[in-house]
């Protein structure tokens, strides 16, 4: 007899809420825009003026300062061999041995010194179809999780991924598709051979061949499943690498 998911989930390790940041910082940043548009519109227009911009305020106000609400119940538990979500009143329960795909949720973000890509959910596909889970990470040490997610679900796809392509296989991950000659996207195909350079870049992959100034074809690692597995196989396939990805530093 199948145990239940509950049963399967194994000893507790950790228990991680939503930070104060997540939900504090927007309802505040809600807040002074709020009393910012209305106060620039009794300023221009009196009355008037406050009475029109004021459901601006609101709708703003609302499309900030909602999600923050919800997010101030999340609680994640991580179990050794599972997890369990809780949101409000829903109870998420998910065996990683249930979990098929795996994809990254990317905030992707311009600073002075370059881009960055921050990992802001993880989502989980159970096997033959089953129900998607999507793991927020607005919660305390949310890298941890991330890396038990990653540990538990991808990395022991790994190195039987890497002996199906050395077998000859073609592996799918998403619209890529690569074997031990090339990859693939969409009706184009490039051998490995043939590229110039590979450079790991934040959130995603880029190819060049011919030449390194104007790339082949880009890859965002939020379009493909099992990622780090995905990131892995080009490593080891790829003439020449460049990296630039501090997205992977994150998984490393």
């Amino acid at each position: 007899m199948r145990r239940s998911a509950e049963d399967r989930l194994g000893r507790l390790r950790s228990v991680h809420r939503a930070t104060r940041e997540s939900f504090v910082l927007p309802l505040v940043f809600a807040s002074i825009l709020l009393v910012l548009t209305s106060t620039l519109g009794a300023t221009a227009d009196g009355l008037r003026g406050l009475l029109l911009s004021l459901p601006f305020g609101l709708a703003c106000f609302a499309l900030l300062a909602i999600p923050a609400i919800r997010r101030r119940g999340l609680c994640i538990e991580v179990h050794d061999c599972g997890l369990v979500v809780h949101q409000r009143r829903a109870r998420a329960v998910i065996v990683f041995e249930d979990v098929d795909e795996l994809w990254f949720e990317l905030d992707r973000r311009s600073l002075p010194f370059g881009d960055l890509a921050l990992i802001r959910a993880v989502r989980l596909v159970e096997h033959g179809g089953g129900p998607a889970h999507t793991i927020p990470l607005h919660v305390e040490l949310g890298h941890e999780i991330t890396r038990q997610i990653v540990r538990h679900c991808s990395l022991p796809l790994a190195a039987d991924a890497e002996k199906a392509l050395r077998a000859g296989e073609t592996l799918t991950f998403g619209k890529v598709r690569i074997d031990a000659q090339g990859i693939i996207l969409g009706k184009s195909r490039a051998a490995w051979k043939d590229l110039r350079l590979v450079r790991m870049q934040p959130g995603r992959i880029v190819f060049f061949r011919g030449q390194t100034v104007i790339p082949w074809r880009t890859v965002s690692l939020d379009k493909v499943p099992h990622p780090t597995v995905f990131m892995n196989l080009v490593r080891a396939c790829a003439p020449r690498i460049e990296v630039d990805d501090r997205l992977g530093a994150q998984m490393g």
